[in-house]
């Protein structure tokens, strides 16, 4: 989906970039329609706003660390619950019955892998390790 020449030597030396293009390379359609249901245009446009970063990168910054926190907790559903957000708005209108909805847990587990892959490759990433624990706390 997205051209790494330019940078994919660099990129080969940090496994976590890899790891997260690789995700991305099969998972980026699925992502961006996540978004653009449970968030509207505005996480559509930060999901899109990911999808270059890490396109462009040479390696996973911890900017690029907290946008893909960001876009787990949203396909999670983390930030449903606040009656003022717009989560809350879009995810009150999904029939759980759509099959968009399966897929969007399938690729909010797929996610979840990544961000373990990413937490085992560098122990020392505190944004990763945090989602982590809290989601294995609730």
């Amino acid at each position: 989906m997205f051209n790494y020449a330019t940078n994919s030597v660099i990129a080969g030396r940090d496994p976590a970039l890899v790891a997260t293009r690789t995700f991305f390379d099969e998972h980026a359609t699925a992502m961006l329609n996540a978004a653009a249901l449970l968030g509207g245009p505005t996480a559509h446009r930060r999901c899109l706003r990911l999808l270059s970063g890490v396109s462009e990168s040479s390696s996973l910054t911890r900017a690029l660390r907290h946008e893909l926190v960001w876009l787990h907790r949203l396909v999670c559903l983390d930030l449903v619950g606040d009656p003022e957000t717009e989560e809350t708005a879009r995810f009150a209108m999904i029939d759980l019955l759509d099959p968009r909805v399966e897929e969007i847990c399938i690729e909010a587990d797929s996610l979840y892998d990544l961000l373990v892959t990413i937490s085992d490759l560098d122990p020392g990433c505190d944004v990763i390790l945090r989602e982590l624990f809290d989601l294995s706390a609730a």
